[in-house]
């Protein structure tokens, strides 16, 4: 005779095959530019990826903010971010993820700049800290 299964075999039965349900969910679909990023090069990169197709003012503004972040130029990056923010232009998803990821790139780095003694560094999270609570 077959032995009956135990609740407990049956929630592990149960917890695989959800997984692995859950795994095969959305393949096959595209990207539609949500992503993040883990550095400020690669936050630069979704930023100009996010406004290729944008108007002009944005496209300059998220050109010159990547540029700088690229160039460790933190404080004019802040301000073009502050820019495309302020414009009441940004239309998608995508870009308001691609303005929102390299903000937390640039404070993340930021931070290191600053445990590292960079003065300039505190100037620009004091900076960023006061516009955000804005």
């Amino acid at each position: 005779m077959k032995r009956a299964k135990t609740p407990g075999e049956i929630s592990v039965f149960i917890l695989i095959a959800a997984c692995a349900f859950l795994m095969g969910c959305g393949t096959g679909e595209k990207d539609e530019g949500w992503r993040t990023s883990d550095s400020v090069d690669g936050a630069a990169n979704h930023l100009n990826d996010a406004f290729a197709d944008s108007s002009s003012n944005l496209k300059k503004h998220a050109t010159e903010a990547s540029n700088a972040m690229q160039k460790k130029k933190y404080r004019s990056a802040l301000i073009s971010l502050q820019e495309i923010k302020l414009s009441g232009e940004v239309e998608s998803a995508k870009e308001g993820m691609a303005v929102r990821d390299s903000l937390v790139n640039l404070e993340e780095e930021l931070i290191y700049a600053i445990e590292n003694g960079d003065k300039n560094a505190q100037k620009t999270y004091d900076l960023l800290k006061r516009v955000n609570r804005n």
